[in-house]
Formats: structure tokens, sequence, C-alpha cells
């Protein structure tokens, strides 16, 4: 079975009413990415550790150093025990249900007592809008909620690309390699005596965790998440740049976004069907409904493709439908037709365009439909936990107009190729 812990929304009988900055009273820009997947995967984890204040805290705490040495005692027994098999060696990097309560009461303690980690909770994480699923909730509870996301998702990657559980969607997010083959038993045996050797005093609680975490992506070369990042300062920079001259009451919508479609060839870069859905967006962008088109569409089909679909898009209306760079926004990150949705609303945020301007979706009448119906948001439910749009009309069999909501923001490293 899979590992997947769900935040149990910690005291959640005491959901106080604290004052608290809201997303909606701090100024839309994209997060500074230092460490771009891990800062995308682990937000709290990276504001954690670049905090020197916290970081003596957390460092000294004596539950979260005894939960430190007992964790790093059992890594570092691991290879005996054993005997190279990596499934089971990984085993000891994996938190479980009672390691993660542990940290989280020892959490919601040290934020009763420290200002350090109240100013970063409440100046850093809050307006982040990374974890604004808990934006009704005490600070401390949103602390705790965010610690305990994270360890889901340090498990899941751990599971999945360090065991060979299957993920969600196995055909285009699995492991690259075979657990049981020696030269990836290897990999891992060397993965975790580096990890082990390190004192634990040396690391902060969750740090062995996290590193092989990170290191497994890296050796399944799954770092989409962190490919061509920051996009303000490269892939959407002109884009971004034309943004606060627009006049939006002159256009019917915000942005035209278009959905990819991914080929099965892996030597094809752009597929018939996202070159239609491309035709179509650029047309309406000539007709005036919108003064940008966002592509959206990762590096996804086939798997590990090295073709993404915002990117190959981008090209074809450079190209092809003459629509100029400053009017192209992507997103080479989306999976799936879910985050296709939700990635538009948070570049509608991010890049300060107008949360309460209609946008419209362009693709063929197949997708469009789907978005449109019941099974589409109940699978948005499911996967995500929320709507990331709320749907306005349907104009024709091609389009679908949409506001975007501000849950979009949630980070989720349970999709850690695009969380």
């Amino acid at each position: 079975m899979r590992l997947r812990f769900l935040p149990r929304l910690f005291f959640a009988a005491a959901v106080f009413a604290l004052p608290h900055l809201s997303i909606a009273q701090t100024i839309a820009k994209p997060l500074p990415l230092h460490a771009p997947l891990q800062d995308k995967d682990f937000y709290l984890l990276s504001a954690l550790q670049s905090d020197p204040g916290v970081r003596s805290v957390l460092a000294t705490d004596k539950t979260l150093s005894q939960i430190s040495e007992e964790r790093q005692r059992f890594l570092a027994q691991s290879p005996q025990i054993c005997k190279g098999n990596a499934a089971c060696t990984l085993k000891a990097l994996l938190w479980t249900d009672e390691e993660i309560r542990v940290v989280s009461f020892a959490l919601a303690q040290i934020y009763r007592d420290n200002a350090a980690i109240q100013d970063l909770v409440n100046k850093n994480l809050r307006p982040s809008g990374t974890y604004v699923l808990y934006e009704n909730q005490s600070s401390e509870q949103l602390l705790v909620n965010a610690w305990e996301v994270c360890a889901s998702g340090l498990n899941d990657i751990i599971s999945v690309y360090g065991q060979g559980v299957a993920p969600r969607y196995p055909q285009i997010d699995s492991i690259s390699f075979d657990v049981n083959s020696a030269d990836f038993q290897q990999h891992v045996t060397d993965l975790t005596t580096q990890i082990s050797s390190e004192p634990a005093a040396a690391q902060l609680f969750f740090e062995p965790s996290l590193k092989a975490a990170l290191q497994l992506l890296a050796l399944n070369h799954r770092d989409e998440a962190g490919r061509l990042e920051p996009m303000e300062t490269g892939v959407n920079e002109v884009a971004v740049k034309a943004i606060p001259s627009i006049q939006w009451d002159k256009f019917a919508y915000s942005v035209i976004v278009v959905p990819g479609a991914g080929p099965s060839d892996p030597n094809t870069a752009l597929s018939e069907a996202g070159r239609r859905r491309t035709t179509l967006a650029a047309e309406a962008y000539h007709a005036g409904k919108a003064p940008f088109i966002l592509v959206s569409g990762g590096y996804v089909h086939p798997s590990q493709t090295r073709f993404a679909e915002a990117i190959e898009m981008k090209k074809a209306l450079l190209k092809d439908f003459n629509v100029p760079e400053a009017a192209i926004i992507v997103d080479p990150h989306a999976r799936h037709t879910t985050t296709n949705m939700r990635d538009a609303a948070r570049e509608i945020y991010r890049y300060n365009m107008p949360m309460n301007k209609p946008a419209l979706v362009i693709s063929d009448a197949a997708q469009v439909g789907y978005i449109a119906g019941q099974s589409f948001a109940d699978r948005c439910l499911k996967e995500m936990g929320y709507l990331p749009y709320q749907i306005v009309s349907r104009p024709s069999d091609t389009s679908l107009v949409f506001l975007p909501k501000i849950e979009s923001l949630q980070q989720d490293p349970l999709d850690p190729l695009d969380p």
C-alpha cells in the first residue's frame, strides 16, 4: 500500500480566531526559489532551514533531538539488518504515524514559546500562500499541518522513488530503476551510508529524510518540478514585464488557457491535438479576447520525454501564429488536466493578474466537456482536496469561462513532479 498520511488538522477543536496576515492582504508575487525542487515541494522545510534563529531553536529542542538521535541510530543499523536490500534500508528514513505525531506536539509547543518561529509562520508561511488551505486556522495549527503535509511528501517520494511503490499515475511517474538490481541497491546503500555518517546533532530532525528524498528524485532524473525555474526571470520574463501595462477593462478575459496534449512518440515535439488547441487559442488571441495566452503542460508523455508541452506550444505560437513573446505565458510543469487548471490559477495570482476577472480555457470539445463535467470536479476534490476553478459559462464546444481560486496555491508534495 502506498504510504500517504493526511494532515490530522491538529488541535482541530481549538481553532483560534487569531489576527494574521491574509493571503488577500499580501502582494501577489512569485515565490523566491533558492533551491527550486526543494522549495516547491517542501516550502516549510526550506524556511526552517534558512532562518538562523528558528534553526537554533529546533536544533536544541529536547524532544526533536531525541527523535533525531533515535532515527539516526536505526538508519546506521539498517545496512547490517537489511543486508543491502534497498526497500528495507530506506524504511529507517520513513516517518511513522507516531513519529509525525511527536514532532507535531513538539512544534506546537515551540510555537507557543518562541517568537522567532511565530514570526516565521506569520510573516513567511502565511503570506507565501503555500499552505493556503489552512489560512483560517490558528498559526500554531497551520505550522503543524504544514509539517504533516511535508512528512507525507517525504514518505511518498522515498516509497515511490526508493522502494518502487506504484504512484498514482504509474505510466508517467514511476521509478526509473529495477529496485532489485545490484546497481540500484548499491546507489541506495551509498546514499544511506552517507546520510547516516552525519551526526544527528548536526542535522535538523527532518534533514536526513529530506536529503534522501531529494537525492532519490535526482537519481531517478525526476527534477521536472524544478526545471525552468525561476520562470519569471526566464521563460516568462518578457510576458511578466508586460503585465503591469495591461488595461484589463479592454479585454473580456484575463488570459486564454491552453492545456497541452502529449504525443506518444518520444521523437514528436508537439502532438496534432496540441497543435489544434494552439490554433484555436491563437485565433482567440488575435480576435482580442485576452492579452495573454497561457500554455500549460510539462514533460509528461511519453514518460521522461525531453519535450515540455507548454514550451513546444509556445514555439508554435511564435513561429506559426504570429503571437508575440510578450503575450505568451508558459506553465511547463502541469502533468494532468487537474493541474493545468490549478497551475493556471497559480500563475494568474503569482504574476499579479486580476483574480476576479474571468479566464478562458480553449481546447478540443472532448477536453472542454470533461472539464465542465462533474467527474472532473470529483477528480480535483479527490486528488487535490479542492476545486482550483469556478466555472462561469461555456460559450462554445471548445471554450470554457472560469474564475481562478486562491486554494490553488496550496503546495502538494504528494505530487512531487509538480507540487
